[in-house]
């Protein structure tokens, strides 16, 4: 079964969160999400996991362009978004109102959460997520996990929230919509230390994953987290972190990155 971004493993008895697109066959791209009872909240707990209980899981992938673990497919159980049963009545009232979408997250795993973690593959949700604002039937979040912040300084973390659709209260309750529509970025040909500012000077996929902006200086800014989707054109960015030189272009992945700070927020077309 073809894996991606959203979709979860059992496996030795560990829930594992599938990352990316790219997944080299047999295996799974992944980080543990759920184990020994607790959720694992940050990629930084999820990497001390692995090293310590599964260190052999850990290779070098050249189209990811670091170390990554490898979990194998025919010794997990794949538990797909899509064919989940949801029983939440307010979950299910709020999935009907798209299209070719599923449960990730605890529900997916538990069958219950605090927040309804949905995944879709079809873009045109963005526009429903959109028309849901613009009425009033969602609104935005407006609370912060300190958990959550990872790389990103607190108010710049809050002030994104405040204006994504991606992400906000349906009815009271949390959601986060994952869209992904994978894309083949290459392998990597070598990697570098960064330090810079940068300037978003096209939104080329603000709404779905993996994310990607192009700066003014050629660098294209991708991730694969909500947190960095819906960045408005004109925004100006402090990035810490590691540049990826790829087959065809200059990739800044702001997933690996230190620190993430915005000096400016744009006022631009996220489209």
């Amino acid at each position: 079964m073809e894996v991606f971004e959203g979709f979860m493993l059992e496996h030795r008895d560990v829930i594992w969160s599938v990352k990316g697109c790219y997944h080299p066959d047999g295996y799974a791209v992944a980080m543990p999400r759920y184990f020994q009872g607790r959720k694992v909240k940050t990629l930084r707990e999820g990497m001390e996991i692995v090293r310590a209980y599964f260190p052999s899981y850990l290779r070098h992938v050249s189209e990811i362009g670091f170390e990554v673990p490898l979990v194998p497919l025919k010794e997990s159980k794949v538990l797909n978004p899509f064919t989940k049963r949801v029983n939440d009545e307010l979950l299910r009232e709020f999935l009907v109102l798209f299209r070719d979408t599923g449960v990730t997250g605890s529900y997916l795993y538990l069958g219950t959460g605090n927040d309804f973690d949905l995944l879709s593959t079809n873009l045109e949700n963005y526009q429903v997520l959109a028309e849901l604002r613009k009425k009033g039937v969602t609104v935005p979040l407006d609370e912060l996990n300190p958990m959550e912040v990872e790389g990103l300084n607190p108010q710049d973390f809050a002030n994104l929230k405040l204006h994504r659709v991606l992400e906000g209260r349906f009815k009271g309750r949390p959601y986060t919509f994952k869209i992904v529509e994978c894309e083949d970025f290459g392998e990597v040909k070598r990697t570098e230390r960064f330090n810079n500012t940068l300037k978003v000077e096209r939104a080329l996929k603000p709404f779905s994953l993996p994310a990607k902006y192009l700066s003014s200086e050629g660098i294209v800014m991708t991730s694969f987290r909500t947190r960095f989707t819906e960045i408005p054109e004109g925004t100006v960015l402090k990035v810490r972190g590691f540049l990826l030189h790829r087959r065809d272009f200059l990739d800044l992945d702001l997933d690996l990155a230190e620190e993430v700070k915005i000096l400016e927020l744009g006022k631009g077309s996220t489209t």
